[in-house]
């Protein structure tokens, strides 16, 4: 009767766990949706920018491409 019971037991902690499970998925799937329209909006938001300012744009592009250059060491 004992293990009949552990075995019913088990059963519904697993039938929890599954659906604990799921529901993690879900909130997962709808973070990862939500990061996608952020980066999306980001995107945007810095391609209008680089259209409205394309010199400051390249400045700072050179200045964030030298400043990667100086900390990266070099292969040779």
């Amino acid at each position: 009767m004992r293990s009949l019971l552990a075995l019913v037991t088990l059963a519904l902690t697993a039938l929890i766990l599954e659906e604990k499970a799921r529901q993690m998925a879900g909130e997962a799937h709808e973070a990862v949706d939500q990061a996608v329209i952020q980066v999306r909006e980001a995107k945007q938001s810095l391609a209008h920018a680089v259209d409205q300012q394309p010199l400051i744009s390249l400045l700072i592009a050179g200045g964030v491409a030298y400043a990667l250059a100086s900390i990266i060491p070099s292969r040779g």
